[in-house]
């Protein structure tokens, strides 16, 4: 993952700084929005880890931003196996209460109410589309035949195992793609047995890539990783100094 020490450091000096109010406020809401984020994607990423990390049949990504004819696919993690089923994994830290209304909104509690936030099923799902046409155009993934594998794609959005989640009867929305961060394995391992039956189609099996052949992938998909370096004065509009 790449460190957000350097941003955190430049936040925390420009609050000795002369500020006003409402600058000041931003740019606290800024540092609490990315320790969070760090303690969340940091916590995510053990999981991860710990079950897939060492596994010769599984390739971990962690923290892959990826550009693409002007937009920005920014993936917290990305699981990948031999049979080029890609879990696209987009980590949020609600630490207390989050709930989801039957219309797919999103809301989560902040101090005595609940706030409206951006759906992170929608975002991933940019994602996802993103680095699909990422990886026709750059010719990334493995030939059959000539013809290059096609994909799985699967969207989990993982929350704090603390996180106590309201959400609507599933025939009102579809909620099954949030999850705690310590069942991932779990949902996985389910995801796992619904296909074993397709291991012997020959459709699968000509699909198996070896473990050399799934590291060699992973790897040229991260060296397109292209990190950001925010320009902190321009976006709080604080004097260069």
């Amino acid at each position: 993952m790449d460190s957000k020490r350097e941003e955190m450091a430049e936040l925390t000096a420009s609050l000795k700084g002369r500020l006003t109010s409402y600058q000041r406020f931003l740019i606290e809401r800024e540092l609490k929005t990315i320790k969070s984020g760090v303690t969340g994607e940091r916590d995510s990423a053990y999981y991860i880890d710990f079950y897939f990390r060492n596994s010769k049949n599984w390739a971990v990504i962690h923290d892959l931003r990826l550009e693409h004819m002007d937009q920005v696919a920014q993936i917290d993690h990305l699981l990948m196996n031999r049979l080029f089923d890609i879990y696209v994994l987009e980590t949020k830290n609600f630490s207390y209460k989050l709930k989801i209304t039957p219309e797919g909104e999103f809301q989560a509690y902040y101090g005595k109410e609940y706030i409206g936030i951006p759906s992170p099923i929608e975002q991933n799902k940019r994602h996802i589309h993103l680095l699909n046409l990422f990886l026709k155009h750059h010719d990334i993934l493995p030939k059959r035949v000539g013809i290059s594998i096609r994909p799985r794609f699967k969207s989990f959005i993982l929350v704090s195992p603390k996180s106590f989640i309201t959400r609507p009867p599933e025939k009102k929305f579809d909620t099954s793609s949030v999850i705690k961060a310590d069942t991932l394995r779990t949902r996985i391992d389910q995801e796992v047995d619904k296909k074993k039956s397709l291991v012997a189609d020959l459709t699968s099996i000509s699909k198996l890539s070896s473990s050399s052949t799934l590291m060699e992938t992973a790897k040229t998909l991260a060296r397109f990783h292209k990190p950001i370096k925010m320009d902190f004065k321009a976006k709080f509009g604080l004097s260069v100094s």
